[in-house]
C-alpha cells in the first residue's frame, strides 16, 4: 500500500490535504521485481511473466509512475574510476592552509594522528591522473612527505 499526500497550494486556495491510497497488488509487485532485476526488459517480456497483455503492463507502469510508486528510472554504470587515499605529512604551521586547499581538489579530507597529519581522498579516471594530482599536492607549501594508497578493484 502506498500513501501520498499533497498539501495546500502556495496561493492559499487549497487548504485541505488530499490523501491518495494505492494498493499494490501481486501483479504490480511482480512488475516492480522484474524492473528491479532488469529495467530494460521489454513490456512484452514482462507481460509473459505476469500473464497480462503488453498494453496491460504498460498501463500498470504508467499508473505506478503517476501515483508516485515508481519515482524514477536510472542506470548504474561500471566505473573505470581510480580512487586513492593520499596521506600527507605537513609542517605544523601549514596544516590548516593545506586542508583548505585540499578541499578544493579532493573528494574528502581527513585530519589524522600519527606519522601523517592529513589524508585526502582522490578520484580520477586513471592512475596517471591520480599521480599528477599527487605531484600537484607535493608542490603545495608545507607538504613534507606523502604516501598514496590506491584502491584496487
Amino acid at each position: 500500500m502506498r500513501l501520498r499526500m499533497s498539501g495546500a497550494g502556495t496561493d492559499g486556495r487549497d487548504n485541505q490535504k488530499k490523501i491518495v491510497v494505492r494498493i499494490i497488488d501481486e501483479i504490480d509487485t511482480q512488475i516492480l521485481s522484474l524492473l528491479r532485476e532488469n529495467a530494460r526488459m521489454k513490456n512484452v517480456e514482462m507481460a509473459r511473466h505476469v500473464n497480462l497483455t503488453e498494453g496491460g503492463v504498460r498501463a500498470r507502469i504508467a499508473k505506478m509512475i503517476e501515483d508516485g510508486i515508481i519515482e524514477k528510472f536510472t542506470i548504474i554504470t561500471k566505473s573505470n574510476e581510480v580512487s586513492g587515499l593520499v596521506l600527507i605529512k605537513t609542517q605544523l604551521d601549514q596544516t590548516r592552509m593545506l586542508i583548505k586547499r585540499l578541499k578544493e581538489v579532493s573528494v574528502s579530507v581527513y585530519e589524522t594522528s600519527g606519522e601523517y597529519d592529513v589524508a585526502a581522498e582522490m578520484k580520477t579516471e586513471s592512475v596517471e591522473l591520480l599521480n599528477r594530482k599527487v605531484d600537484e599536492i607535493r608542490s603545495y607549501p608545507g607538504v613534507m612527505d606523502t604516501m598514496t594508497l590506491i584502491r584496487m578493484g
